[in-house]
């Protein structure tokens, strides 16, 4: 199965990995370097957007959760919907019945 390049930059979950993992190249590369004023500015900032893109997943994986459980909480109305046009069953034993009828 080939998916599509203009369907994978427009997938907000792979558009946030994919700023993770620049993001933790370039804090990795600053780590290297000597720790100035400056470096760490930098590595604040890299963090921020680590954290940020880590929230967006966050929030995307519970919207998804939650539209995946109001779909399966409709599947199991409109089967129960479906079950209720049914003609109702006898209850009890079937000796009984046929002597109160």
């Amino acid at each position: 199965m080939e998916i599509d390049r203009a369907e994978l930059f427009d997938n907000p979950l792979l558009h946030s990995l994919t700023t993770i993992q620049v993001a933790k190249t370039q804090f990795h590369l600053l780590t290297a370097s000597s720790l100035t004023p400056t470096v760490l500015v930098s590595q604040i900032r890299l963090c921020n957007v680590l954290l940020g893109e880590i929230r967006a997943i966050s929030c995307s994986l519970e919207r998804r959760m939650k539209y995946r459980g109001m779909m399966r909480r409709r599947s199991l109305v409109a089967k129960r919907g479906r079950d209720s046009r049914r003609l109702p069953t006898l209850q009890g034993n079937p000796e009984n019945r046929s002597k109160e009828g």
